[in-house]
């Protein structure tokens, strides 16, 4: 992260602002809350932008079945619980680090029982990337505690935390075990059969054609017709985590994290309201998004954006020219 602050120092600065410092009118859980809502309206505008600040990727092999769910396909879940199943021994009291399988780790309070078993743990700091086969799994977890390494079982509740997609690509293997990508083009929603058709695109090799779409809360990737094999990546914008512990962050880049306390103490300045006073902060906080704007949409300085080459994207290699 550029320049990152955590829900403590984002709380403590907007109370600077509002002058709250002392002030118990607006609690601490009304301001984190209005972190989080503050902050999902910066990260929705910056995704605006489109000049990749967030983005994230996921690979997954293609099965022929059309549609694949993003969260099981890939690794584009974050932990929102956890709990024991079973719980080993040799743990010490405190912080706890759980390695769900094999992708990555999450923070956690241990709670110890007798003979250094831990009987519950408390979810701090969630992470993401996991792969998972449902909404809740059972991972046979490694524990590292205070140094100690044993083994345990826990229950992890996972939630997708895909937000918008900004691309997806097919791959195959070239002839010298490289990798070919070539980009997918998004479907209109009448020609999502159309390739199914009375064989009107029999042997064709015409790339596939993808639409994302959210079905029963899962977010699904559409492929239009089926029968492509490789490899697919997914470049997706994932969504603003929701920040519920205190030492949880969020990448302010070049000062934009400025804004959002600054909209912050407007909220809170509302309530009390003390109107002057957040009409002031109000013009404050226009200027950093003017600012924000100028910068934040041309990322690269040297190379400005251009007119899409839009024969280049039309060129396929390998079987699928």
């Amino acid at each position: 992260m550029a320049r990152s602050r955590t829900l403590a120092e984002l709380e403590t600065f907007v109370r600077r602002e509002a002058d709250m410092v002392n002030s118990a009118f607006v609690s601490s859980d009304e301001v984190r809350d209005y972190i989080n809502e503050s902050w999902a309206q910066l990260y929705d505008r910056v995704c605006l932008f489109d000049q990749e600040y967030f983005l994230r990727s996921v690979d997954f092999g293609t099965t022929g079945t059309g549609a694949y769910d993003l969260l099981n396909a890939g690794k584009t879940g974050v932990v929102r619980a956890i709990s024991i199943v079973s719980g080993g021994t040799g743990y010490s009291n405190g912080l706890v680090q759980l390695q769900l399988g094999t992708n990555v780790s999450a923070s956690a309070t241990a709670v110890v029982g007798g003979g250094g078993t831990i009987s519950s743990l408390t979810l701090l700091e969630s992470g993401d990337g996991y792969t998972t086969l449902s909404d809740t799994s059972d991972y046979n977890t490694l524990v590292v505690v205070q140094g100690a390494v044993v083994s345990a079982s826990v229950t992890a509740t996972i939630e997708s935390d895909f937000y918008k997609v900004k691309g997806v690509w097919f791959g195959s293997a070239g002839a010298s075990s490289g990798m070919f990508w070539n980009p997918l083009k998004r479907m209109q929603w009448d020609e999502l059969n159309m390739f199914t058709q009375a064989g009107i695109y029999a042997g064709t090799s015409q790339l596939a054609l993808y639409r994302v779409i959210s079905d029963k809360g899962r977010e699904k990737l559409l492929l239009a017709p089926d029968r492509l094999s490789g490899s697919l990546r997914v470049w997706y914008y994932p969504a603003p985590p929701i920040m519920l512990n205190m030492q949880d962050r969020i990448d302010g880049r070049a000062g934009w994290d400025d804004w959002v306390i600054k909209d912050v103490a407007i909220k809170c300045l509302l309530k009390e309201e003390s109107i002057e006073q957040a009409a002031s902060l109000k013009a404050i906080r226009d200027e950093i998004w003017s600012r924000i704007q100028l910068h934040a949409s041309d990322r690269d300085g040297s190379q400005p954006e251009r007119v899409r080459n839009v024969r280049l994207l039309s060129r396929r290699y390998g079987y699928w020219r």
